[in-house]
This record gives structure tokens, sequence and C-alpha cells, in this order.
């Protein structure tokens, strides 16, 4: 009986093993969420929409990284949990909804970066001249053209005029009011902006998780296991603000040296980099509780 019980003890072991990662990463997951589902509750998402879309996630997810063959939809209701019934119909849903996109986020860019640093429609000194809308050579729909192909002149402006980052003037003329888009609290941009570096962030510890010791991306984080006194968060503030900004236009000056060298590149050939910095604390959660 002894060699039985020696070949059974190392799977109890591995089965262990495994449903204590589990364990971990659904907590992990827990803390995770939290701040996730406050946004939600507070833009009045149910559980019911939270869940319908996770559904969607799951099916994607699987679909794309883990099952590509005909019988699929058996292979993803048995990774997911889901009955093949509900996956055959999330997986019509998503043939229907349109997915996430940034685009619009990624045209505002390049029409403000156009504007202030394309010759024809910068002065002397390098500064954005006020444009006529459709009657010149170097006219905002020019300027559309050239950097938002693909959408309307006049749809753009509209856009613009919107989220205020551009002027209309007396005499058919507008006018640029800033060089970098920061969509404002009630624009639905900011939960894109979010979305954006929230994914950023997990693919980065998604591949780190997998990865041997050389391979991972750069990912380091300080902070105070004692805490320190609410008096010297402003100060703290101040220093990251300071010395991220320094930080974070170095990193922009390399980058866009190496964009412009690879600019004749076919999409294709291209990947995206780039590094995100934020500042974290506990300290607006904490009074509220007190």
């Amino acid at each position: 009986m002894a060699p039985a019980v020696a070949e059974i003890a190392p799977d109890l072991g591995i089965t262990e093993m495994v449903d204590s990662l589990k364990s971990t990463l659904l907590n992990s997951f827990r803390q995770l969420l939290r701040p996730l589902v406050r946004i939600l509750l507070r833009h009045g998402v149910s559980f019911a929409e939270f869940q319908e879309t996770s559904k969607i996630v799951f099916v994607e997810v699987a679909e794309k990284d883990f099952f590509k063959d005909t019988e699929r939809d058996k292979s993803i209701a048995a990774i997911t949990g889901l009955p093949p019934r509900e996956v055959s119909r999330i997986t019509q849903v998503i043939k229907i909804i349109s997915p996430p996109s940034n685009e619009n986020l990624n045209r505002i860019g390049r029409i403000l970066s156009g504007w202030h640093q394309d010759p024809l429609f910068t002065g002397p000194y390098g500064l954005p001249l006020e444009l006529p809308i459709d009657t010149e050579p170097n006219s905002f729909f020019e300027l559309a053209r050239r950097y938002s192909p693909d959408v309307d002149g006049q749809a753009m402006l509209k856009e613009l005029v919107r989220v205020g980052v551009v002027q209309e003037l007396p005499g058919n003329r507008v006018r640029v009011l800033t060089r970098a888009y920061i969509p404002d609290q009630s624009d639905s941009a900011i939960v894109q902006f979010m979305g954006v570096a929230l994914r950023d962030l997990a693919e980065t510890l998604d591949l780190n998780l997998g990865a041997d010791d050389d391979s991972g991306y750069f990912e380091r984080r300080v902070w105070t296991p004692q805490g320190i006194s609410p008096m010297d968060l402003p100060h703290f503030e101040l220093l990251v603000n300071e010395k991220g900004q320094e930080f974070l236009e170095t990193l922009d000056n390399w980058l866009t040296s190496r964009e412009a060298d690879a600019e004749s590149l076919p999409a294709n050939a291209k990947i995206k980099v780039g590094v995100g910095v934020y500042l974290f604390s506990n300290a607006q959660r904490k009074f509220q509780e007190d």
C-alpha cells in the first residue's frame, strides 16, 4: 500500500498549491476590483451590466489567447465555466458590438500636434496660427485632412470646440487653446483615459507574472510602510509633479526622435510603447472612513 500512497501524495500537494495560488489570485482581484466597482456604482452601473461585460471579456480572451480551433465554443465553455449555449450567445454579441476604441482621443492628439509643429500651421516663432476654417491652403480643414483624414473636417471642428481645445472666432476663423488634451471630469473621454491606463498597467503586470527574470518590463514602486503625516502629503505631491514631469519629458523627447525615424515603416512593422507615472495614497479613503 505504501507505494500507492507515495504516488498519490505528490498529486495532493500539487492540488493544494494550485488551490492556494487561485485563492491568492482571487484575493488580489478583490483588492483590484474595489476601486473599479466604486467607479461603476458612482456612475449607475448595475451588477447585471457588469456581469454581462465580464462574460464578454472572458469569452474574448479565451477565444483570442487560448483557443482558435473549430471546437472553440466547447473549449471556451470548459475553461471559463460558462455553458456552451451561453458561449455561443456571447460570441454572437461580440460580433454585433463595436470593439472598444480610443481613436477619437488619438485624432484630437494628432490635430493638436500638427497645429503646433507643422510649419504650414505655425508662425515665424513656432506659435500656432489662427486658421481660416476652409478658404486658404493653411485652413483648419487642410489641417484635419492631413492629421485626421478619416473624419469630416466640420465634424472634427465641432468635436474640438465641444471639448474646449479650439475656439471659433469672428470672420470664419479658429484658434487653438492648448497643446495637450486633458478631458474634463464630466467628459466620457476621461473614462476612456482611465481604461487605457489601467489596461496598460495590467498588461505589464500580466507579462511580468509569466516572464523570466530578465524578460519582464520595468515595474517598480516606492511607498511608506509605516505611513507619513498628512501634513507632508502636499509636499510629496509637489515633488512627484516636478520630478515626474521631468522624467516623462526626458522619455518623451527620446520617443519622439525614434518615432520620427520610424515614420517610413509600415504600420504592422511598428510597436507602441510608453511609461506611466502615478501617485497613490489612502488619504481620501481614510478620512472618509474616519
